[in-house]
């Protein structure tokens, strides 16, 4: 069985090596979509009748340099707003935005990649800013649709300080 689960291990490898295009190094690709998140962490969850944040939406622009094939440096700034949830007729959390500004790295097997950014993020809730440590672990799969160079990323988006903030984000891009 472990010699079954090792030759499949190394015939994936085999496809997803050959599978590259071969025309990344090199190359500049600049992004621009939507994004879509759901808040994962309250900051203000001590405070009585707090139902937090909800839905995120707003959008993000990237720039991608490939360094190798299967190697990219990523430069990721954007804007996400949360809505504030209702705690009851009289009490609606304000929103929660967060404005992040990061730089890190992407691996590629074939369209599939998996990366990390880091960098800062411009925060703002209920009339209080902040500058915060953001990260970002990430997933993502490179397609086309009708001649359209798109990619699809999911990650998890934290922000350490302002009362600590999470979410899992969703990202549509499409390369220009």
């Amino acid at each position: 069985m472990k010699k079954t689960a090792l030759a499949f291990a190394l015939l994936f490898v085999a496809v997803a090596v050959s599978a590259q295009r071969g025309d990344r190094e090199g190359r500049t690709k600049f992004g621009i979509g939507p994004a879509i998140g759901v808040a994962t962490h309250n900051p203000l969850k001590d405070v009585p009748n707090n139902k937090g944040w909800g839905l995120g939406i707003g959008g993000i622009l990237q720039v991608e340099h490939f360094f190798r094939e299967n190697i990219s440096g990523v430069a990721q700034a954007g804007i996400i707003s949360f809505a504030g949830r209702s705690a009851g007729s009289n009490t609606k959390n304000k929103a929660y935005t967060a404005i992040p500004v990061m730089a890190g790295g992407n691996l590629y097997a074939g369209s599939f990649h998996a990366g990390a950014l880091i960098g800062v993020g411009l925060n703002s809730l209920s009339g209080s800013n902040a500058t915060t440590f953001a990260y970002s672990p990430q997933l993502g799969y490179n397609f086309s649709r009708n001649d359209f160079p798109l990619d699809f990323t999911v990650s998890y988006d934290g922000y350490a300080g302002h009362g600590g903030f999470s979410a899992l984000m969703f990202r549509l891009s499409l390369f220009l």
